[in-house]
């Protein structure tokens, strides 16, 4: 089957390219209902022409798309891509898709997360085509709202997971076969300090500073976090690869602690502020090192320094973390296998900062991640994907999918 795989893919490259155009020139931006409709009903086109059944899902800003296949074996197999991005309506028309000398692609989302979209059509496409019925249902999730999050995709990832034996996130792939195999966890926190307004120059005895509070709340936060690897200048891209160092997440700190906005209703240095706040995003790789940092920044409302302030803090955990467990560990090693014998390529393991829809899934369910077309510049007018890797990164896929089917 192997081969059969990789040849049919090889066969139908120009249908793939044809097909990602068109998604690709669907303005599909997160918040644009209509537009993630029309890619949805694109995608559900194709699945349906598989066998598929197709459900649509709807809130006032995305079309979701649940699309299921049957089959004659044992487990339920949940894949999981997106169809909205980062673009605003006009942006398709203004710098449509196209492919230059190098057969790189170009326009907006085409490689996030479009050029993964049809690389799972294709790859189901091909396991039909090879006669590959063994799993009870395969499920593909094409999200209308990945990009901003929502409850409404939140819980359908849920519902979907724990439907599931195992998951495989069909995001936008790391150079050079590269996976992404830990993600951190996701914590948001606002903190409130009520202090003792006043003037500054005939009532400072009498006033209790709530922004020298909140500075002191806020260097305890620092404490939390991991130290930074050094000089943030010897950590870009550039600087990484003229030292001749392939970047595979691993300086990203343990834990981060991000202050992303303070604030106070005072704006007048001669008045002392009676109130001020914070807001905090907080990052870490385990479910233990979040629950123990939560519990940290909670305690922060019981260290008082300045007399007559009050410290409240809200919010919590938002997102666990997606953890290598034995059994993604088995996920991967079957697709470091394949590519090795069938590609020759070395996978390289990720881990990540940013969330996907990986770190949902794997509360429920074993999961593997980013194992789309590999694609750079998401996120900015050049983005680009390298169809190259469209033909060898679907077949990967979809012959890993074949073989958990039999050994999960």
């Amino acid at each position: 089957m192997n081969q059969f795989v990789k040849q049919y893919l090889a066969d139908h490259y120009d249908d793939y390219v044809k097909d990602l155009e068109t998604l690709t020139n669907i303005d599909s931006g997160n918040g644009d209902r209509e537009g993630t409709e029309a890619a949805n009903k694109f995608v559900a086109s194709k699945m349906e022409a598989l066998g598929a059944t197709t459900e649509f899902r709807y809130n006032d800003r995305a079309c979701h798309l649940i699309s299921r296949l049957q089959g004659k074996g044992k487990y339920t197999i949940l894949l999981v891509a997106h169809v909205d991005t980062v673009f605003k309506k006009g942006e398709a028309a203004r710098r449509p898709f196209r492919v230059d000398e190098n057969n790189y692609a170009w326009g907006p989302g085409v490689g996030d997360d479009k050029a993964t979209v049809v690389e799972v059509i294709y790859g189901l496409q091909a396991l039909a085509a090879a006669g590959f019925d063994n799993f009870k249902e395969i499920i593909y999730y094409t999200n209308g709202e990945e990009e901003g999050g929502s409850k409404t995709a939140e819980g359908i990832v849920a519902e979907l997971s724990q439907q599931s034996d195992f998951a495989i996130i069909m995001d936008v792939a790391r150079p050079n076969w590269g996976i992404v195999t830990q993600r951190k966890g996701n914590a948001k926190y606002r903190i409130d300090v009520k202090g003792i307004g006043g003037h500054h120059g005939n009532a400072s005895q009498e006033c209790a500073n709530a922004i020298h509070q909140l500075a002191y709340t806020i260097t305890e936060l620092h404490k939390l976090a991991s130290p930074m690897p050094g000089n943030p200048a010897d950590f870009t891209a550039e600087a990484l690869k003229a030292r001749g160092i392939v970047d595979a997440g691993q300086f990203i700190p343990q834990n981060t602690v991000n202050v992303g906005v303070i604030g106070s209703s005072n704006d007048k240095i001669s008045v002392i502020p009676g109130d001020a706040f914070c807001e905090v995003n907080i990052r870490c790789f385990t479910i233990e090192e979040q629950q123990r940092l939560d519990a940290a920044v909670k305690a922060l409302a019981d260290k008082i320094v300045i007399p007559g302030t009050t410290v409240t803090v809200t919010g919590g955990i938002v997102t666990g973390p997606m953890q290598k467990t034995a059994q993604a560990q088995k996920m991967v090693d079957v697709y470091k296998r394949i590519v090795k014998e069938e590609f020759g390529g070395e996978v390289s393991e990720w881990v990540a900062g940013g969330l996907t829809d990986g770190n949902r899934t794997a509360k429920f369910v074993p999961t593997l991640d980013a194992l789309g077309v590999e694609n750079y510049d998401e996120h900015t007018d050049h983005e680009s994907v390298d169809l190259n890797t469209a033909v060898p990164r679907t077949a990967a896929f979809a012959l890993t999918l074949a073989e958990l089917a039999e050994v999960f």
